[in-house]
């Protein structure tokens, strides 16, 4: 007999990090559709900044943000994850602590470290675990984000020199 307690909870593991995979690959458009509901609503307190935008708006949100970063690493933890009574919604809590390495326009490199939690409600869909609404909240920032640092809109090649 399968475990469906246990499957549900790595179906929910893999919808959060498919949101980090989504912005480290710059894949935002092909993947944050599969993680989100479409009318998801996102809200981001970022150190004394509020951010609130829905699904279809989150994505160029985003892609506003990672394609000012040569590169960006978002490090989630797995979650903590509590079923409502009727097993069709779970709210979890996961640790994140995310980098943006930036090239700003004389060259130099900048890196803006991020650490927080994400908040999620996830809603059970025949495709699977789709996030409903996301709560980010920031706990610490080191460094700072460049609005005019180059744009790199497509995942770099690492391999090779800038």
């Amino acid at each position: 007999m399968p475990n469906t307690r246990v499957e549900d909870e790595l179906a929910i593991t893999r919808t959060i990090q498919l949101v980090a995979r989504a912005y480290d690959h710059k894949r935002h458009r092909e993947l944050l559709p599969k993680a989100f509901e479409p009318n998801a609503r996102q809200h981001y307190y970022l150190l004394g900044q509020f951010v609130e935008f829905s699904m279809s708006a989150g994505i160029d949100v985003a892609m506003s943000f990672h394609e000012r970063c040569y590169a960006t690493q978002h490090l989630v933890s797995p979650p903590v994850i509590e079923f409502e009574s009727d097993g069709q919604l779970a709210r979890t809590t996961s640790t994140v602590h995310a980098v943006h390495v930036q090239i700003l326009k004389d060259g130099t490199r900048a890196n803006w470290i991020l650490g927080g939690y994400y908040h999620d409600l996830l809603a059970r869909h025949p495709e699977g675990w789709r996030i409903r609404e996301r709560t980010a909240i920031g706990s610490y920032e080191e460094g700072q984000f460049f609005e005019d640092a180059q744009v790199f809109p497509a995942l770099a090649d690492y391999t090779k020199p800038l």
